[in-house]
């Protein structure tokens, strides 16, 4: 019973030496904790090795001031070889180093200034004293560290789903960001009447309010992930019945073929046992065609066009085309995933594009769109080519990014936005240039997307 009394007294009572001895030990969870805050933030990636050699620095470190340096000059000592190690651990820029260094540091300050805050209210100690009585001092540190690991992992998620929010349209991504705005602002103005005014309501409700605030930016986020995922899933299913719609037509088409195969023989054989070789040539050139049919189909393919967002664009334009009788030549030799330009822009661009290219074949004698995208990786550019016949030859290209100005005769006031909205979205990025060409069959727009 003694024992256990003179522990109490230990652990309730101001002792800064072993207060020392806890913070080293607590370090070791403490370096963890920041590798992970600030790894997540900065997109730093490293490994086991680079990550056991910074805790164990980072823990000699602790030793070092604690013990050796004094403590008017501990402090700064602290901050310059914090800076170092992770410089040299981790091998970043030192605008990095000092961010991963400052960022986590002010976290933890505002986290300890809350819970020592909370520890006032609930038990009235100071600051001071929750700093050197370790029954206060270990579990505010534990909460800061748990407090930090899961800000972390939060953001994780966020930036998981950053890639995510490409594929929602604008009204949704404003409702999103509106929601999270609300969120910071709701927990900014309760932790600042939380710290400054907590004094004037009991204990008990500033504990509701802020465990229902929190509940309530956990749910929220929640909410907004599975609103994403939900999205991504329609989208998926879009593209599901897209490519079965392509199957389809391709097992039509083939099945068609190869009923015919007979006849298409016997026809050949025709044409050279008469050594008719203008009319073999023609004959030939139609199987061509058809053949040229099945495998543009066949690039319809979500493995080839691995992004649902392209897919999806590609796959409706090539639709809208084949019911107008436009002849559409595609090849795709990227992933799409590794285009250097965000998904969202591409596609506006893209489907701009394409909607041009096949307003303008649809009405040609010849209806041909011949698409290319390709990643040219020895000089280091992405090129998006689309070519269509079209009627207009003197079409004035230099004044095509003008808004209004259209070729057209008939309902000019709809026309002449769209190539106006491209190069709105070029001067967004200093790295895509649209190069803009015609000869006189084809009228071509190239989309280079340069990269390092």
């Amino acid at each position: 019973m003694d024992f256990l009394h003179n522990l109490w007294n230990v652990l309730s009572t101001e002792n800064e030496d072993l207060v020392n001895y806890v913070v080293i030990l607590l370090n070791l969870i403490e370096s963890y904790v920041t590798l992970k805050f600030f790894s997540v933030i900065m997109n730093i990636k490293y490994t086991s090795k680079q990550r056991n050699l910074y805790i164990i620095l980072m823990e000699f470190l602790v030793i070092i001031s604690t013990f050796l340096i004094p403590e008017q000059f501990s402090v700064f000592v602290h901050l310059f070889f914090i800076f170092i190690i992770i410089k040299l651990a981790f091998k970043v820029t030192i605008t990095k180093a000092i961010i991963c260094e400052i960022v986590p540091m002010l976290v933890s300050v505002i986290l300890e200034s809350i819970y020592a805050n909370l520890c006032l209210r609930l038990f009235g100690k100071t600051a001071l004293e929750c700093v050197n009585i370790i029954i206060y001092r270990v579990p505010i540190m534990l909460l800061i560290y748990i407090t930090m690991y899961l800000i972390s992992i939060c953001i994780q998620k966020i930036k998981n789903n950053v890639n995510l929010l490409e594929h929602i349209d604008s009204y949704g991504k404003k409702l999103i960001f509106i929601n999270l705005a609300f969120i910071i602002l709701i927990i900014a103005v309760q932790f600042y009447c939380f710290i400054f005014y907590g004094n004037v309501l009991p204990w008990y409700i500033t504990l509701i309010s802020l465990v229902s605030l929190i509940s309530y930016a956990i749910i929220s986020i929640y909410s907004i992930i599975k609103t994403i995922n939900l999205e991504i899933t329609k989208q998926n299913l879009e593209q599901s019945e897209l490519h079965n719609k392509t199957l389809e037509l391709l097992y039509n088409n083939v099945s068609a073929f190869k009923h015919d195969f007979s006849n298409i023989l016997t026809a050949l054989g025709g044409f050279i046992y008469s050594k008719n070789i203008d009319g073999l040539e023609k004959y030939y050139d139609k199987i061509l065609d058809e053949c040229h049919i099945n495998n543009n189909l066949s690039t319809l393919n979500p493995k080839i066009i691995n992004n649902p967002a392209v897919y999806n664009i590609l796959a409706t334009k090539y639709y809208k085309a084949d019911a107008l009788e436009i002849n559409i030549n595609l090849q795709v030799f990227i992933n799409l995933n590794d285009l250097k330009l965000n998904i969202y822009d591409f596609c506006r661009i893209l489907g701009i594009l394409l909607d041009n290219a096949i307003e303008a074949a649809s009405i040609c004698e010849e209806k041909i769109i011949n698409i290319d995208i390709n990643d040219i990786k020895p000089k280091k550019y992405q090129i998006i080519t689309i070519e269509n016949t079209y009627s207009d030859k003197n079409l004035d290209i230099s004044r095509l990014s003008e808004k209004g100005y259209t070729s057209k005769t008939e309902n000019k006031d709809s026309h002449g936005i769209g190539l106006w909205q491209v190069s709105k979205m070029l001067k967004k990025h200093n790295n895509i240039i649209l190069n803009t060409s015609k000869d006189d069959k084809f009228f071509r727009q190239e989309l280079v997307i340069y990269y390092n």
